[in-house]
């Protein structure tokens, strides 16, 4: 009953899975539904048949054949699904598109799983004399020439590998003295303070004139943060312009008029 033994029932499976699309291709999915579950039907009887199962209703048969083993789960669940959208269309007159798609997926999964199932074994071939005697070598070991003929080829690369060991030159190896970072004397180390304090910022003292005002920026209209009286020694830092000096007044910058100081001598 498969696709090889009777040309005909295949040839039948497959102009029912042609017209079940060719209705889905016209939008008659009522119709596709119907015709996917009359072909499984007709597919489910053919199987019975082979497997020697009573025919009766097609659920029942379905759950036959996979008792049997003669189909698998997922077939048997296929069948199943086929034949549930094919009654509701029967019934209730469904027409979805899903439906209709559904159950042609389903179909043509299985229609070629059906094919297959006909299929006999092949025969085995009767032992000859010449492979029992191969059966024979290799049950109880490797003949002296297969062992001539593995042995060969490992024994021409040992020697092949002691030839190069031996016509390698050895290459002298070098050894590298680890390079000593120079050291510092003790002369050295002792002008590196002085050097530091020769760098150091020479501090530059004022001394005012006359009172003046010490204001947070350069301007009258800054708003004044001190006083100092005449003779009061300040440390001069830069000139800002021509009207005004910048010096450190309570460990920041201050402004204060440039006329009124005078280099300490």
């Amino acid at each position: 009953m498969g696709k090889m033994e009777n040309p005909g029932i295949w040839e039948k499976i497959q102009k029912n899975v042609q017209e079940t699309e060719r209705l889905m291709g016209q939008k008659k999915y009522n119709l596709s539904m119907i015709k996917a579950r009359q072909t499984v039907e007709y597919m489910v009887k053919l199987q019975c048949d082979k497997a020697g199962i009573v025919e009766s209703s097609a659920d029942t048969m379905i759950r036959e054949l996979y008792n049997a083993k003669c189909i698998s789960k997922s077939t048997a669940e296929h069948y199943m699904q086929i034949l549930s959208i094919g009654n509701k269309a029967t019934k209730d007159g469904d027409n979805s598109a899903y439906n209709a798609n559904l159950a042609y997926q389903s179909l043509t999964q299985e229609i070629y799983s059906f094919a297959d199932l006909d299929k006999a074994p092949r025969a085995k071939r009767p032992a000859t004399d010449q492979s029992r005697s191969r059966k024979r070598r290799s049950s109880n070991g490797l003949s002296g020439s297969d062992l001539l003929k593995l042995l060969v080829p490992i024994i021409l690369i040992i020697v092949l590998i002691v030839l190069i060991r031996v016509l390698t030159p050895k290459k002298e190896t070098t050894v590298e003295t680890p390079s000593v970072p120079p050291t510092t004397t003790a002369a050295e180390k002792k002008t590196e303070p002085e050097t530091t304090a020769a760098t150091e910022a020479v501090i530059v003292t004022y001394k005012t004139t006359t009172t003046l005002n010490v204001r947070s920026g350069p301007s009258t209209e800054s708003s004044r943060i001190g006083k100092l009286d005449p003779d009061k020694t300040v440390e001069y830092l830069r000139d800002y312009d021509d009207f005004w000096a910048v010096i450190r007044y309570n460990e920041q910058e201050a402004y204060v008029a440039k006329q009124y100081l005078t280099p300490v001598e």
